[in-house]
């Protein structure tokens, strides 16, 4: 018997999976999205500890992909749900096994689940000091992180949205197709690891780094010792958290609404056979 599913068998995996998300009750939705949050804001911690003292960026991103890939593993293994990953329930709703609403109102339980867990771990972590270690430079790593981040245009971010999810639809559609954990894991690990090395944009990671950014730069003596600028700073406000998570959300969305079209396209629509051809 082999011990991983063929890709057709993975999409009829997922439009099981699709169902049961929606035919679940609302406080186990919403739980689940609350610990999926915490996990990836738990990663997204430990990425920028990894590499805050990393002055090649190539090599910082690489270490930060390995490290943030355990984020998701969390999820997939532990139990847990995200808002990106849940995209994929279009899958049943092409299959007419789900309605729309329903993949509306499960993402939006995972939204509003994810954002909770995460700004949960962001008050955590940032009271009990955790950020205050390396002379300032995982500080300086977060606030400098989050100024990139709401800088980005409209347009960049979007885009930047659709490439992640695209990664991380993959990197769960190939965890589906592993019947063990250690093939979860390196199923994982490699798409998890690409998306954040590219610098890619993931919502409910960034669920995390903003709100922290924010919260660290309320505190003087946190911005006096990451050593940033107050211009850059200065550009770390709600309005750039709004301006960050409109885009993000919506490329997040359509990147895995193309991973779930085109898959259950291929696996579940009857191919034409041109005449004269023979299989």
């Amino acid at each position: 018997m082999s011990n991983f599913l063929s890709p057709d068998q993975i999409t009829k995996y997922t439009e099981e999976v699709g169902i049961k998300k929606t035919s679940t009750g609302i406080f186990n939705s919403f739980m689940l999205a609350f610990m999926g949050g915490m996990f990836i804001a738990l990663a997204s911690v430990g990425s920028i500890i990894a590499t805050c003292t990393i002055q090649n960026f190539s090599l910082a991103a690489l270490i930060s992909g390995i490290v943030f890939s355990t984020g998701l593993m969390m999820v997939v293994i532990a139990g847990g749900a995200l808002f990106t990953g849940n995209v994929l329930i279009i899958i049943s709703v092409l299959q007419k096994k789900v309605s729309t609403i329903s993949m509306f109102i499960n993402l939006g339980i995972s939204f509003i689940g994810n954002l909770v867990g995460a700004l949960f771990t962001v008050v955590i972590i940032h009271f009990s000091g955790a950020l205050e270690g390396a002379n300032g430079s995982i500080l300086a790593k977060l606030i400098t992180k989050t100024a990139h981040k709401v800088e980005y245009p409209f347009s960049k971010a979007f885009l930047l949205g659709i490439l992640c999810n695209i990664l991380v639809c993959l990197a769960v559609w190939m965890m589906s197709s592993a019947k063990d954990t250690s093939g979860k894991v390196l199923a994982c690990f490699f798409p998890i690891t690409l998306f954040i090395l590219s610098g890619y944009e993931h919502i409910v990671a960034n669920m995390y780094y903003i709100p922290a950014g924010i919260l660290a730069c309320m505190n003087a003596d946190y911005v006096k010792m990451s050593g940033v600028s107050g211009d850059i700073v200065s550009h770390i406000t709600i309005n750039g958290l709004v301006d960050n998570f409109i885009p993000v959300l919506l490329g997040n969305f359509v990147g895995g609404i193309i991973i779930g079209v085109a898959y259950s396209t291929i696996y579940t629509v009857n191919n034409i056979k041109l005449p004269g051809i023979r299989k």
